[in-house]
């Protein structure tokens, strides 16, 4: 398993958990979420853990439990900086697949976690995630 998927392994398995604090440990200090309603500029932890709240909530409304990355594609941007395309394949505690969604992030390479995330594009061409977060985004 190289890197990237490894990193998106650990962050589907806090998902999976509902570990908010640890969750936002895989972010930047600063944080930039994007969704086609929704611009997001997080400079403190407790923005930073407020969008990652608002993402759990959205999930688990939608009674999604486990969440299994595909990596589409990989850029390297810089040295120490990377573009990662993902497709989530989202289920619930039956593991029936309820819907997927795609996210693109930018990374940083990060010498104890091996990133972190800077910027995170939802991509959701269904809506589905969409309009769950609007629920819960304040």
């Amino acid at each position: 398993m190289d890197r990237i998927e490894q990193f998106f392994k650990g962050y589907a398995t806090t998902l999976d958990q509902g570990l908010l604090v640890q969750l936002s440990d895989f972010s930047g200090k600063s944080l930039v979420f994007v969704t086609d309603d929704t611009k997001q500029i997080c400079h403190s932890d407790a923005e930073i853990i407020n969008v990652h709240e608002t993402i759990l909530k959205a999930l688990q409304a939608g009674s999604v439990t486990k969440h299994v990355p595909k990596i589409i594609q990989s850029m390297r941007l810089s040295e120490s900086v990377l573009f990662v395309k993902v497709r989530w394949d989202l289920y619930d505690q039956n593991e029936k697949l309820l819907f997927s969604c795609y996210c693109s992030y930018t990374l940083q390479t990060d010498e104890e976690t091996l990133f972190k995330i800077l910027v995170i594009v939802l991509d959701d061409e269904q809506k589905q995630l969409s309009e769950l977060i609007k629920q819960f985004w304040n």
